[in-house]
């Protein structure tokens, strides 16, 4: 329920003021503002409809539309459906009649003893103007300070709905401001534009300047077409290329649908993204990239999505764009022992732009971290200071600002600023946290944007970590019994060991002897509860001192009776496990593990003559 706020009652602010001294002012001021912008813009509405009558009245249709004509060469043809707005702005305030006069002086000339003093006032500001080239380099809670591309000058442009409903960082424009109190409101047309199209324009508007030796508020009065229609090209487009990508699609048949799935849901290289009963989808990802921001409590971790894994029913579709990522499955499939068979394959060839990102990846974010931060994590991660950038012939960001080229390192930061800014509007709306330029430009020793949140403070980083251990393991119906027989619980079941032991068990027991089986079982469900007790992260830290605890002392806690055999057993299997581990590229240390192993059986064996023998 919402409660009136007396003119005496404490502020809700929190500053401690009473309301009339504290936000009511603040209310009315931005009221105040409001009311004045709405009377400003019916003015201007109104005298500027008096300019476009006179115009009119002064230019016939034989006259006009071969301007018209005229204008829409000199602009390129670019304009569009905002054609007529820019003709009838340049017919204002720009072209200079047969009098000498521009469309606003000529006006006002005529009209000066007709009109309202506030409209003289106006008209005589109107006729004040002169262009600008104008570039956003700061941003308040209530304007935006534009600064002058020649000049230096700063200008604050107030936010409102209709001098400046949106604005991203660094962007810009040719355009007139009208100075009222203190601020300066664009009259008439204009465009923003992104950071590299304005440089281009002020390149061209340079270039005039050089080229008729006439100050730049002449050149951009009497070439405001050519400059207008510089500011809509992206210097870019011609230079955009296109690469070939290509596609590797195949075909699989599950000849044993249920091993098949083991044996891909098992394998660390696949992610599960969905796993129901008629449809799966795996990933393969590599470059696992953790993101950091000092603006948030949280990660963004993300990874290149090699290939993607397909089965619907007993097919299998593995689709990729890398070559030797297929070549990779298709080795796996050979050592699937008939379970996965391929049927066909096929390629599929595509362009795209060279600027292209053509890898996938896969993000994901903890808890807390704004959804938007993302597309920040994913800027970061392609935001490489030595990485080559073809448009400055191969030179990385670094290389352009040892060598001087310090104006280009900066143009391309402020076009990767505000497109992300850009997209991340397009997307989210307006953001509470902006996106990190400040560390790439601490490091490359440049001035900090003032578009940053965080300003100086702000950090932020990628680094490369070791991927996460699945959370789902999948286990066939069939292995259920030997994942029991061996104490393995779905607690455990994910353990980094839990594959290994499993597959080494099958295969020295099948097809043999029951007195094998036993060993292997009995020795295995030992060093099960072993690794289980122990802090080991992978095999290889599972070093000499180990497997010396293991059979010396971890065996003897774990047994309260034991017999020679059973020492045998549990040297013999560990001496098998470390040997297939080797061969398997994930242990090192299985020679010397041998090599003690004999040493270990005799003191073993002392322990059980001392200890066990009653």
């Amino acid at each position: 329920m919402n409660t009136k706020v007396g003119r005496n009652d404490p502020c809700p602010c929190g500053s401690g003021k009473k309301y009339k001294k504290c936000c009511m002012k603040k209310e009315n001021v931005v009221q105040l503002q409001d009311v004045k912008e709405e009377r400003f813009y019916q003015q201007k509405l109104n005298l500027v409809n008096q300019l476009n009558d006179f115009i009119l009245e002064q230019v016939p249709p034989n006259l006009y539309h071969p301007m018209e004509a005229e204008f829409k060469k000199r602009t390129g043809y670019k304009l569009g459906k905002n054609r007529r707005g820019f003709f009838n702005f340049w017919l204002y305030f720009f072209h200079r009649y047969e009098n000498g006069l521009r469309g606003i002086e000529w006006f006002l000339a005529e009209n000066k003893h007709r009109l309202s003093d506030e409209d003289k006032q106006m008209a005589e500001r109107w006729a004040n103007m002169k262009p600008q080239m104008i570039e956003a380099v700061d941003e308040k809670d209530t304007e935006v300070l534009f600064r002058d591309y020649f000049s230096g000058n700063k200008l604050n442009v107030p936010k409102s709905k209709e001098n400046l409903p949106t604005f991203f960082p660094w962007n810009g424009t040719l355009a007139l401001l009208e100075p009222i109190d203190g601020a300066y409101y664009f009259n008439g047309v204009r465009t923003l534009v992104k950071p590299k199209q304005f440089q281009h324009a002020a390149n061209r508007a340079k270039q005039l300047i050089n080229e008729t030796d006439k100050d730049p508020e002449d050149v951009l009065v009497d070439y405001y077409p050519e400059i207008l229609s510089a500011l809509l090209e992206d210097p870019e487009a011609e230079v955009h290329g296109e690469q070939e990508m290509v596609t590797y699609t195949y075909m699989f048949l599950l000849n044993d649908k249920e091993e098949a799935e083991r044996i891909l849901s098992n394998d660390r290289d696949f992610g599960i993204d969905q796993w129901e009963e008629k449809h799966k989808k795996l990933t393969w990802q590599s470059n696992v990239q953790v993101f950091s921001d000092s603006e948030i409590n949280g990660k963004v971790r993300l990874s290149e999505v090699n290939a993607t894994l397909m089965i619907e029913n007993k097919s299998l579709t593995f689709t990729t764009n890398d070559l030797s990522t297929a070549e990779q499955f298709l080795h796996k499939v050979e050592n699937s022992e008939g379970a996965i068979t391929l049927v066909e394959n096929f390629e599929q060839r595509f362009k795209l732009p060279v600027k292209a990102d053509s890898k996938q990846l896969a993000i994901s974010y903890d808890e807390g971290v704004p959804e938007y931060f993302t597309l920040y994590a994913h800027n970061a991660m392609h935001t490489n200071i030595d990485k080559p950038i073809p448009m400055y012939q191969n030179q990385s960001l670094r290389q352009l600002v040892v060598s001087g080229q310090t104006a280009l390192a900066e143009g391309w930061l402020k076009q990767a600023e505000y497109d992300l800014y850009k997209a991340v509007y397009e997307k989210y709306g307006s953001v509470e946290i902006s996106a990190d330029f400040n560390t790439v430009r601490k490091e490359l020793g440049l001035s900090l944007s003032p578009f940053v949140t965080g300003g100086e403070n702000r950090h932020s980083s990628v680094s490369p970590v070791s991927p996460e251990p699945r959370e789902q393991h999948v286990v066939a119906e069939n292995d259920v019994p030997i994942y029991e027989k061996l104490g393995f619980t779905p607690e455990t079941v994910k353990a980094f060991y839990v594959r290994d032991i499993i597959a080494f068990y099958k295969e020295k027991t099948t097809g043999k002897s029951e007195g094998t089986e036993r060993k292997y079982r009995n020795s295995l469900f030992d060093i099960r509860e072993a690794l289980e007790a122990s802090s080991k992260q992978s095999w290889e830290d599972c070093d000499l001192e180990f497997w010396r605890d293991l059979l010396l002392v971890d065996f003897f806690d774990i047994h309260e009776q034991t017999s020679k055999s059973m020492i045998k057993d549990i040297i013999t299997t560990v001496k098998a496990l470390t040997k297939w581990l080797a061969n398997e590229d994930k242990l090192a240390i299985d020679k010397q593990v041998a090599a003690a192993a004999k040493d270990y059986q005799k003191q073993m064996l002392e322990i059980y003559e001392t200890e066990y023998q009653y």
